[in-house]
């Protein structure tokens, strides 16, 4: 039996005034830090590791990484797995919220906000995501610069079948963002409702494990959006 170890990036800026949501914030930076820490206490070792296309995936490797290397241990070379990119979601809600607007007065209201100059807040913004998003994985509505939910979740599952090849009897660290982790999550249970998916995407903690094990192509769920490192409450962040 192989295990992978999923770990959902540190806290970055979705839905805030930052102009850069691929980057790690301070918190996000102290709870990466701060899994580093529990690795080296807990004595983890690691055959492999891969790495999500995101700063943020390679920013929270780093830090990991680096709280490891001061206390004399070390992590694998990251392998970079493109298919465990994020899906575009937020692009999404972006390009299709004006043509959406007309027929939904909440979705309306924001998009006068952004026409008049002014910017959503990050409420109104998840808001939207979460409305937008529930149609998209139905397969409701999309666009063309966009990437199908199918698609994404038949992505994760190749990602999931290169990391099966470090072999049985390994264990692989894994960076990635939280739809990644819910879809990965998804398919080890074989969860075909879409939109439970996206809940489980929603529930994950920022910095949180998420433990599957896997013999061959079979894989199954151990532990779900763990966050044993996070002592500190401030650090359990979810957005």
């Amino acid at each position: 039996m192989s295990v992978a170890l999923f770990v959902r990036h540190g806290k970055a800026s979705a839905f805030s005034s930052s102009t850069d949501y691929d980057q790690l914030s301070p918190p996000g930076v102290e709870q990466s830090e701060a899994l580093g820490a529990w690795l080296a206490d807990t004595g983890a070792t690691f055959d492999a590791v891969f790495v999500g296309p995101r700063k943020r995936h390679a920013q929270t490797h780093e830090a990991v990484a680096r709280v490891l290397g001061a206390r004399g241990l070390s992590l694998p070379s990251p392998t970079p797995l493109p298919e465990l990119d994020e899906h575009d979601g937020i692009a999404l809600v972006f390009k299709v919220l004006p043509a959406l607007a007309a027929d939904d007065p909440e979705l309306s209201a924001i998009v006068a906000r952004m026409a008049s100059g002014g910017r959503p807040s990050p409420d109104d913004v998840l808001a939207a995501f979460k409305r937008i998003t529930r149609r998209w994985v139905r397969g409701e509505i999309g666009h063309d610069d966009v990437e199908p939910w199918a698609a994404f979740r038949a992505r994760v599952a190749r990602a999931m079948a290169r990391i099966a090849e470090v072999g049985r009897g390994k264990t692989a660290l894994v960076f990635t963002s939280a739809g990644a982790v819910a879809a990965a999550t998804a398919e080890a249970l074989d969860v075909r409702d879409e939109e439970r998916v996206l809940d489980l995407s929603w529930s994950l903690y920022n910095g949180s494990l998420t433990e599957l094990d896997f013999t061959g192509e079979r894989w199954g769920v151990r532990t779900f959006n763990a966050t044993p490192h996070l002592r500190d409450r401030r650090l359990v962040t979810s957005v």
